[in-house]
């Protein structure tokens, strides 16, 4: 894991969406929550990328038999 600059900032965020975030991810604390979202965040794009460069590179063999129509 690699360390990073931690910066402090403000923000206006909805109780509720804070809330359930933290039960999500379990989190102790809202930084925790909001830390682990921001990560889920960044993980989803970057597997996103990566699927769709994938996209038609490759064969599915259909081992039931069916057929494509």
């Amino acid at each position: 894991m690699r360390t990073s600059t931690r910066v402090r900032k403000q923000f206006i965020l909805e109780l509720d969406k804070l809330a359930a975030v933290k039960k999500v991810f379990e989190a102790k604390t809202d930084t925790e929550a909001v830390n682990k979202a921001m990560d889920m965040a960044i993980d989803n794009a970057r597997l996103r990328k990566a699927l769709e460069s994938a996209k038609g590179k490759g064969r599915i063999k259909d081992v039931y038999g069916r057929s494509n129509t």
